[in-house]
């Protein structure tokens, strides 16, 4: 039988969340959640007033400004997180930029950007937190990806594509890290 959403958000009460993408969209909302549910939440982003607006009246919230596409920042970030005593038990990847560009429209910039948000940063994300929390043997990771990474979507040149590689990521990611 499906179980509502909320139950399952509210196995996260008392325990460490860090959204990544949670200033607006899916990663705002997915933080409000959580934090409703009693969960401690670490929120990333860019925007440092979208956080605080997301934060606003939440004691268990913690703001930790985050470019996902600086691996120097991610590494910064995660090594924050662990001197604190207290590394999140899931890292959710939320951040994305989606920009509607057609395959006739495309310009390296906008491409650029594209691929450093949506597909880089999880890379560095991965490579900042991976690696500590196979050492201690416990935590997890989640990956928001889209419906546009299934099947090509018109207008979604760049944004399907980035997402179609999250997907294989998440099931790559599946296969070796489920044993763990």
């Amino acid at each position: 039988m499906f179980k509502p959403l909320n139950h399952r958000i509210n196995q996260w009460h008392g325990r460490r969340v860090w959204v990544v993408g949670a200033s607006s969209g899916i990663g705002a909302a997915l933080a409000q959640a959580l934090l409703q549910a009693g969960a401690r939440v670490v929120l990333s982003a860019r925007s440092a007033s979208g956080l605080a607006q997301v934060a606003a009246g939440h004691p268990l919230a913690e703001v930790l400004p985050l470019d996902v596409t600086d691996a120097t920042a991610w590494a910064q970030a995660a090594h924050t997180l662990q001197q604190q005593g207290a590394a999140p038990d899931l890292v959710v990847f939320c951040a994305a930029v989606y920009r509607p560009q057609h395959s006739w429209e495309l310009q390296a910039d906008e491409v650029a950007h594209t691929l450093q948000t949506n597909l880089a940063g999880v890379y560095y994300g991965l490579q900042a937190v991976l690696p500590g929390m196979r050492t201690h043997g416990r935590g997890g990771v989640a990956i928001v990806a889209s419906v546009a990474g299934y099947v090509g979507l018109p207008g979604a040149a760049v944004y399907g594509p980035t997402k179609a590689a999250l997907i294989n990521l998440a099931e790559l990611l599946y296969s070796e890290l489920h044993p763990q």
